[in-house]
């Protein structure tokens, strides 16, 4: 019976995450024949087992699927942060006349969970012309290229986007603009 317990609580674990994969294995591959159909749900079935076995079965309890569905609209938009910034470092790479400040800048975060905080600092180090280089409790410490970089990031767009994804910090600054 205990054993039984045990398999029911791995799999009620590993069912949101194995249909997060395969709906990312469907859009990917674009395929929808039933043998592709099989094969990534079998796949996916896999890697959310071995990722839960991996992880110790605890995912972080801020990872529900509120997140999920708002995770495409976000990625959207940082895509297109992303492509901003890289055009801007191109530009800056081409021309010489154009700036080229390096600094390191700090600033608070009114994010509060790890996995939060987390993403904002990759959304930082994605985003071209800025590296995050560490994090102290609610304190990031970001190299940015240029002062235009600075200033966007003091702007706090990137820190919305995740408030926003991840339904914290004051509700008035939750947003994808």
């Amino acid at each position: 019976m205990l054993k039984l317990k045990a398999m029911a609580r791995t799999v009620r674990e590993t069912i949101p995450l194995t249909v997060f994969l395969f709906l990312l294995w469907i859009i990917f591959t674009e395929k929808t024949n039933w043998e592709h159909l099989l094969l990534g749900f079998i796949v996916a079935a896999l890697f959310a087992r071995v990722s839960i076995f991996m992880i110790g079965g605890k995912l972080d309890p801020n990872l529900n699927w509120k997140v999920g569905l708002r995770f495409f609209p976000f990625a959207i938009l940082l895509f297109w942060e992303i492509m901003k910034a890289s055009w801007d470092v191109l530009t800056r790479v081409l021309r010489p006349s154009l700036p080229i400040s390096p600094r390191i800048i700090e600033f608070d975060s009114y994010l509060d969970s790890d996995i939060a905080k987390t993403m904002l600092a990759n959304s930082i180090t994605l985003t071209p012309g800025t590296v995050t280089i560490d994090i102290d409790g609610k304190r990031f410490y970001v190299h940015c290229l240029a002062q235009e970089h600075e200033s966007g990031l003091l702007e706090g767009k990137l820190e919305r986007m995740v408030a926003w994804l991840f339904a914290e910090g004051p509700d008035d600054v939750r947003s994808l603009r």
